[in-house]
């Protein structure tokens, strides 16, 4: 294990906000924990400016701990699933709407409740299973979880600016959800 230092006025910045002062063995169970990461910046008195842990003199702890699968190793299946999902939407839309036409003198109060509860869990089940991945693979997903359960493109582009990818299932999402919106229209 390497040796951390103590000095006791560490602060970290966790989602825009700053932290601290905390201990330096406090960032080492925090990185532990995968609460942050080696791209969490640090500041201390003496430092010019924030740096990353990395580049920090905390950064020895990271020596210990492999690095982040490489992102181009990371399965995609969720988040392109996540993208078409919007086609898939429309289809059971039209389903449920077929059922309702050919049934007027039922009540379609729960058939029209799952026109919004199908795609809000399907989108919550599928983003939160993306991220529970990413942190399988040493990605630090915290950040992340509010827009992972309740919206789902900007969990796309997100996650794409994060692991340094080109958005392009956000974009996919984008135009599904137009020409979900067009076939709706028609």
């Amino acid at each position: 294990m390497t040796d951390i230092p103590t000095d006791t006025s560490w602060f970290y910045t966790q989602s825009g906000q700053r932290k601290g002062p905390v201990a330096a063995a406090e960032i080492h169970a925090l990185l532990a924990d995968k609460a942050i990461d080696a791209d969490t910046p640090v500041w201390r008195k003496g430092l010019p400016d924030w740096l990353p842990l990395s580049k920090s003199e905390l950064g020895g702890v990271l020596r210990d701990e492999p690095p982040p699968v490489a992102a181009t190793h990371i399965n995609n299946g969720f988040v392109w699933a996540l993208a078409v999902a919007p086609l898939a939407y429309f289809l059971i839309e039209a389903m449920i709407l077929g059922y309702q036409s050919k049934t007027p003198y039922e009540d379609h109060q729960l058939s029209s409740a799952l026109l919004w509860i199908i795609p809000a869990a399907a989108n919550a089940i599928l983003c939160l299973l993306d991220q529970q991945q990413l942190k399988a693979a040493g990605y630090n997903s915290a950040w992340i979880t509010f827009f992972a359960v309740l919206l789902a493109p900007v969990y796309l582009f997100v996650r794409a600016q994060r692991l340094r990818q080109t958005p392009t299932y956000g974009f996919v999402w984008v135009a599904t959800f137009v020409v979900s919106i067009f076939l709706r229209a028609a």
